[in-house]
C-alpha cells in the first residue's frame, strides 16, 4: 500500500506540475504578445512622425527654393536700377554743366524733367541701400581704475550698456559705421589724485584723441598735480561718416598716474548716428 500510495502522489505531483508549466507558459506568452504589439504600435507612431517631418521638410525646401528664385529676381531689378541711376546722373551731370544734348541750353522742359529724374534716383538709392535704416546708436565705459597707458595707447570701454545695431566692439574700442550718415561721438576722460591702481609716483594726466580713420578729430586733456586733485574733460564730436568708417579713441603720448573709472566717475565713450546721408 505504502508503495502505490507513493505512485500516486507522485502523480499527482507530476499532474500539478505540468498544469502549473501550462499556466506560467501561457501568461508567458501573452506578456511577449503584449510587448510585441507594443513595439509594433511604437514603430507605426514613429513611420507617422517621421512622414510628417519629411512632409513639412518638402515644404520648407519648396519655400527657401521660392525665396531663392525671389532674391534673385531682386537681385535683378536693383542692377537694373543701378544702370538707371547712372544714366541719371550723368543727365544729371550735364544740366549741372548747363548743357543739353545738342550743346545749348536746357529747356525748362528739360530742367524739370532732369529734376524729377534726379529725386527719383535719389529715391530709389534711398530704398534699395540695405543697411539706411540699421539703427546706430551706443554707451560702454571701462569697468574699473587702472595705471598709466603708454603712447598711442587705444582705450577699450569694456562694459557696454547700449549696442544698437552692434557697431561698436568692446574688444577693440571701436565703432564701426553700418552706414553713411551725420553721427555724434562723446567721449570722457577721469584722472586720480590718489594711487588708485597701485601706482607710485606721478599723479593721472593724460591727452585722449578721437580718431576716425586714422585722422585726428578731436581732443580731451585731464592732469592732476597733488595729492587727492581729481580732474575730468568731456569730448564732443560731430562727424561725417560713410558706411564702413571706424572711430575710436587713443592716448597721444604716454599717461603716468592713475585713472578713475568707478561710481565716482566714468571713462566713457558713446555716439549715435543723427541722420542718414546720401552720399554719391
Amino acid at each position: 500500500m505504502d508503495k502505490q500510495h507513493r505512485i500516486c502522489v507522485f502523480m499527482l505531483l507530476a499532474i500539478f506540475a505540468l498544469a502549473y508549466g501550462e499556466t506560467v507558459d501561457s501568461k508567458w506568452r501573452a506578456q511577449i504578445e503584449e510587448k510585441f504589439e507594443e513595439t509594433l504600435r511604437t514603430i507605426q507612431n514613429n513611420k507617422n512622425r517621421i512622414e510628417k517631418q519629411s512632409e513639412v521638410f518638402k515644404k520648407q525646401t519648396n519655400d527657401i527654393q521660392k525665396q531663392a528664385v525671389e532674391i534673385e529676381t531682386l537681385r535683378q531689378r536693383v542692377k537694373a536700377l543701378e544702370g538707371q541711376s547712372d544714366n541719371l546722373e550723368q543727365q544729371s551731370g550735364r544740366l549741372l554743366n548747363g548743357l543739353s544734348k545738342n550743346g545749348t541750353l536746357p529747356s525748362s522742359m528739360e530742367r524739370r524733367q532732369l529734376y524729377n529724374e534726379g529725386f527719383k534716383n535719389r529715391f530709389i538709392r534711398q530704398a534699395v541701400s540695405p543697411r539706411r535704416n540699421t539703427p546706430a546708436a551706443f554707451y560702454a565705459y571701462i569697468s574699473s581704475d587702472f595705471g598709466g597707458v603708454g603712447v598711442n595707447h587705444v582705450f577699450r570701454y569694456d562694459t557696454v550698456i547700449t549696442n544698437q545695431g552692434n557697431a561698436y566692439n568692446k574688444h577693440t574700442g571701436a565703432f564701426t559705421a553700418p552706414s553713411n550718415g551725420l553721427y555724434a561721438f562723446c567721449y570722457t576722460a577721469f584722472a586720480s589724485g590718489v594711487h588708485a591702481a597701485g601706482e607710485t609716483g606721478d599723479y593721472g594726466e593724460v591727452t585722449v584723441k578721437l580718431i576716425h580713420n586714422g585722422d585726428y578729430k578731436g581732443s580731451i586733456h585731464v592732469d592732476t598735480e597733488s595729492n587727492w586733485e581729481e580732474d575730468m574733460a568731456t569730448g564732443f564730436a560731430i562727424l561725417v561718416l560713410q558706411t564702413g568708417d571706424v572711430v575710436f579713441t587713443k592716448s597721444e603720448s604716454g599717461g603716468p598716474g592713475s585713472f578713475h573709472s568707478s561710481d565716482l566717475g566714468r571713462w566713457t565713450f558713446s555716439g549715435f548716428r543723427i541722420s542718414y546721408i546720401d552720399m554719391v
